[in-house]
């Protein structure tokens, strides 16, 4: 059985990935890294890069999609933004 990841490790990746702005000069708006993640989620959600609304409100799956996906869950808001049980980040993280 393996171990959990390190969460000191964890949070400093987190770090570098909330920093990145490797792509941004290809980006129609400014890089915006958006992803909730932790050590104890068994889940992770990972998605298309996000939507103008979900860059301006800093929150993923901030919109129509996101609802649609809870719901095909049959899971509710706050459920769905407990990253200690659900991690979520878009597959270019901006």
């Amino acid at each position: 059985m393996s171990q959990p990841p390190d969460s000191r490790s964890l949070t400093d990746l987190l770090a570098q990935v909330c920093q990145c702005r490797h792509c941004e000069a290809d980006l129609p708006l400014c890089a915006n890294p958006v992803l909730s993640v932790s050590a104890s989620a068994r889940v992770l959600i990972i998605g298309q890069a996000a939507g103008t609304r979900v860059h301006v409100t800093a929150v993923p799956w901030n919109d129509p999609s996101g609802d649609r996906l809870r719901q095909w869950l049959a899971i509710d808001r706050e459920a769905f933004y407990d990253n200690r049980r659900i991690a979520i980040m878009p597959m270019g993280f901006c």
